[in-house]
């Protein structure tokens, strides 16, 4: 599952194959309170529910009937609001997305990379030093390149620079050079990946204005 920054300034983009459901994951307990999307007839919005009673999980299911459409959605909770834009099509379809909430026990970090210069305040995963693997290289757009990667073998870091206004679309690259959903999550600085693709690339825009970095794995 795809997770966002919640409370971002610019609303995440959410891009749903026509005629299959997305789902949209908020925050366990939370209370949906209204749905509100800009174009109701060629999209079809369902509020729903999982888990126990104790441990309520709320989502927004999400349709479009057709390929091309462009529209936003407002999901307000007793929590806070969320801002959404919607794009149908049949490339790269995100099926499930989510988002990382600053309270979140499981984003609490207390891991400090010492020998390296690594002190991170956003949360990563456990891991031994010497599972650490610096062994990257970068190209493409300076301006999306990371400060630095590394893997400990399960998950891969990307320290971007501080003060980073937008956050860019991460993809795994695949062995025929084309971009493949991976599961990630964007916390502080970093970006923390699941598993070791060969090959990443950090993307932002599209079409002719589409700026790219690629980080790949070795020398």
């Amino acid at each position: 599952m795809l997770r966002f920054p919640v409370g971002e300034r610019t609303p995440p983009t959410l891009r749903c194959r026509p005629l299959f459901v997305c789902d949209l994951v908020l925050e366990p307990g939370e209370s949906i309170v209204n749905v509100a999307v800009g174009d109701s007839v060629r999209w079809l919005i369902a509020p729903a529910r999982s888990g126990s009673a104790s441990d309520v999980m709320p989502h927004v299911l999400i349709k479009p009937t057709e390929a091309g459409l462009h529209t936003d959605l407002i999901v307000t909770t007793d929590r806070r609001t969320y801002y959404l834009m919607l794009v149908s099509s049949y490339s790269k379809p995100m099926l499930r997305i989510g988002f990382m909430y600053p309270h979140d026990p499981q984003h609490d970090f207390a891991t400090v990379f010492a020998g390296r210069g690594i002190r991170p305040s956003t949360p990563m995963p456990e891991t031994a030093i010497d599972k650490l693997e610096f062994n990257y290289r970068m190209s493409g757009d300076r301006g999306l390149q990371p400060v630095r990667a590394f893997s400990d073998g399960t998950h891969t870091y990307l320290q971007m620079p501080q003060g980073m206004s937008d956050i860019p679309v991460l993809f795994a690259v695949g062995s025929d050079g084309g971009d493949t959903l991976v599961n990630y999550r964007f916390t502080g600085q970093y970006y923390v990946v699941d598993g070791v693709p060969a090959s990443i690339a950090l993307v932002e825009g599209s079409g002719k204005h589409q700026r790219r970095a690629i980080i790949t794995h070795g020398n």
